[in-house]
């Protein structure tokens, strides 16, 4: 068993040695085919890794600020609390949101997007129904949610798409069929719904916002976007823009959407303090415990729902919603990254700059990523891209120590001393910068052409790091010819031409084969006296 894991280590050594710069070239190769095929996949099925939207979006130095115009009626505990005893517990007397919703509306808020459900009449109530039904019927800057509910009850509903105001029909007869939809129960406001489903991904998270519900018969826009429509302010935002969904673009490092309590706006309306919501558009909704939904987002493990329409208002309205790179730029980076660490490996760059290149290029993806999230509107997913450069560079790395290894003449990967113990050798010393350790490899490539990997052998690291002798001896570099004795003689001036082509001054030492063959401890002693000529 051990002499087959030393015979295959000895293959590999030597394989490595002789096929080094085939091996960075095809392994590059492959990479790039993989590169390749992960962008038909992106193309087959885009979007951003999950994963890596929450990084970047939690990591990010900036955001753009919440729209001041913006303010979240947060229906909260201190509100159930405070209106309890003239109101009772919730739910609240439907008069008492109609109320509210007059007076932000005659105080001359441009839009008030309603984020509760009245999707059944109050039968105790009516009167209070009725209040709440002329409010919305003189308040045309209201909009009320409608919820779309699982397809497959379709056929036990009596309403159909074509009932309410703004849908875009694809397929009239389609769209004339009962959709299973939430509805509320007041016919004024059927001209200004919009859907509040949100788009929630596997692990519950809201991370991107549909603009408009698309279905094969229709499209019907969304609650905060038809709450843009009512305030007139254009978007330009079409149906099929985001077949993948807008990614929302997170207020998380400017401040948060200013937020007043549903008590304090009422007390506000009622005194005459109304001057702060004119102008302004109104999300009304509710947070305290068991009213309101939460979800996780990019930004948070927990946001309630107001602030993410809160935040697609935003992002429509401004234009900043998230952009992906395309999947092609991308790819192209990786490929650039894979090929730049090839290059150096097939040009024996030192593995110190290899290393340092490879970090910068990992800094410098993560850096722009950062950056584009930060300040501007635009994405950059590169987390493909800095997994297939590590991947590559990983392997080239364990591939790049084992050819040295064997260049070296490590015993794990070379046999050279053992196989050559009845050789004389020919021990060229060479000192020098880093101008001379390059001409050093090359004339040890020309030596391993014409004498075989085999019978070269390179030792540039005399002394470990941390030696006390690894100072004087670093600059030091040796290279071995091993040759039959009856052609050394041949060999040596074949040698030394290669060597006075590459332009070095070598201190040259004949080796011979002592009394014992089997020494190996010949070469060892030629090279340390060589090295004490030399320092």
């Amino acid at each position: 068993m051990l002499d087959a894991l030393r015979s295959a280590a000895l293959r590999i050594g030597a394989q490595a040695r002789g096929r080094s710069t085939m091996f960075y070239f095809g392994l590059a190769a492959l990479f790039v085919i993989a590169i390749l095929a992960n962008l038909v996949w992106n193309w087959a099925a885009p979007g951003v890794k999950n994963t890596s939207l929450d990084l970047a979006v939690r990591m990010r130095l900036s955001s753009p600020p919440p729209d001041p115009a913006i303010l979240i009626v947060d229906i909260d505990e201190r509100s159930l609390a405070l209106l309890a005893a003239q109101h009772g517990r919730w739910p609240w007397p439907r008069s008492v949101i109609a109320e509210t919703v007059a007076g932000l509306s005659d105080a001359g808020a441009r839009a008030i997007l309603i984020n509760l459900t009245f999707s059944d009449p109050d039968k105790d109530h009516p009167q209070d129904d009725a209040t709440l039904q002329d409010v919305l019927a003189h308040a045309p800057n209201t909009v009320l949610p409608i919820t779309r509910l699982n397809p497959a009850n379709d056929s036990q509903s009596q309403v159909a798409i074509t009932r309410f105001a703004g849908a875009q029909i694809h397929d009239s007869a389609a769209a004339a069929r009962p959709v299973a939809v939430l509805v509320p129960a007041f016919p004024a406001s059927y001209s200004r719904l919009g859907f509040n489903n949100l788009r929630v991904d596997s692990d519950g998270a809201v991370r991107r916002f549909d603009p408009w519900r698309n279905e094969p018969a229709f499209s019907f826009p969304s609650l905060p976007l038809r709450a843009l429509e009512v305030g007139k302010i254009s978007t330009a935002i079409q149906s099929g823009d985001f077949p993948q969904g807008m990614i929302l673009n997170w207020r998380n490092k400017r401040g948060a959407y200013e937020r007043r309590s549903f008590a304090d706006v009422a007390t506000d309306l009622e005194s005459g303090n109304a001057e702060r919501y004119r102008g302004r558009l109104i999300v009304l909704g509710a947070t305290a415990t068991g009213l309101g939904g939460i979800r996780g987002t990019a930004a948070a493990a927990v946001t309630d729902d107001n602030t993410i329409l809160a935040t697609a208002m935003d992002d429509m309205k401004a234009g900043t919603w998230l952009r992906m790179i395309p999947a092609w730029a991308t790819a192209l980076l990786s490929i650039l990254s894979v090929l730049g660490l090839a290059a150096a490996f097939m040009l024996r760059v030192e593995p110190y700059w290899i290393t340092r290149l490879f970090w910068v290029l990992q800094t410098g993806f993560i850096a722009v990523t950062i950056y584009c999230v930060s300040y501007t509107p635009y994405l950059v997913d590169i987390s493909s891209t800095i997994l297939f450069a590590l991947c590559y560079f990983t392997i080239t790395k364990v591939y790049a120590a084992i050819h040295l290894s064997a260049v070296r003449g490590n015993p794990t990967f070379s046999d050279f001393l053992q196989g050559h113990a009845d050789k004389p050798f020919l021990l060229i010393g060479v000192g020098g910068g880093e101008s001379t350790k390059q001409r050093v490899r090359m004339m040890v490539r020309r030596m391993e052409r014409r004498f075989g990997i085999r019978n070269v052998l390179h030792v540039d690291n005399l002394f470990g790091s941390g030696h006390v002798l690894q100072p004087s001896t670093e600059r030091l570099s040796f290279v071995v010819l091993a040759a039959a004795e009856a052609e050394f003689s041949a060999a040596r001036k074949e040698a030394e031409e290669i060597v006075r082509a590459a332009m070095l001054k070598p201190h040259l030492v004949d080796v011979p084969v002592e009394g014992n063959a089997q020494d190996v401890h010949r070469l060892s002693k030629a090279m340390l006296s060589a090295a004490s000529d030399m320092v």
